[in-house]
């Protein structure tokens, strides 16, 4: 995503890694490239926005842009079975960068 994002633009971590080391490239490229990394946390937020933003509001406001924006139409390139052979396929793509996103199957 850092690579993939235009000069001066924002970076939105979406996702919770736990205890894991996540490895970035914050050299030169990224610093001069005046991006933005920032973190996205869905349980909390900060405490100036508590009063007007409250837990059902945030989700409801989620839920509205997910149906609205549909992004299985937009970012999804490939819907794969869940075998271990196609899953495993499917995690190869995404890894090299040929597939965007994909969607598991279920019972496929």
């Amino acid at each position: 995503a850092i690579d993939g994002t235009r000069d001066g633009g924002r970076i939105v971590v979406g996702s919770w890694y736990g205890n894991r080391e996540v490895g970035l490239r914050l050299g030169m490229d990224f610093h001069r490239s005046h991006k933005t990394l920032v973190t996205s946390q869905v349980s909390e937020i900060p405490a100036a926005l508590t009063g007007t933003w409250d837990k059902a509001r945030r989700f409801a406001l989620a839920w509205d842009l997910v149906r609205r924006m549909r992004p299985s139409e937009h970012f999804l390139t490939r819907t794969v079975g869940l075998t271990g052979e196609e899953a495993q396929g499917a995690y190869e793509r995404l890894e090299r960068g040929e597939e965007i996103a994909m969607a598991f199957r279920y019972g496929a």
